[in-house]
């Protein structure tokens, strides 16, 4: 998952929730794909936090700075 897109992790993602809205599938199943989609989101909620340390440091103190990437 580390090396996934926040995109792809979100698409990934709205796929579960729709695939659990359904109640299509087995109670088994039904757990797995909840405990998928539990971790795509704190994935996803970790992605968001970094990039916002990113644009903070791009712009710090009302004063444009350059970027430096970290990864």
């Amino acid at each position: 998952m580390n090396n996934m897109t926040y995109e792809k992790a979100i698409n990934r993602l709205e796929k579960i929730v729709e695939q659990l809205e359904n109640n299509e599938i087995p109670l088994e199943d039904s757990i797995a794909l909840f405990q998928e989609g539990v971790q795509l989101s704190q994935y996803c909620d970790k992605k968001l936090k970094n990039i916002q340390t990113q644009v903070a440091k791009i712009y710090e103190n009302g004063q444009l700075k350059e970027f430096q990437s970290e990864e």
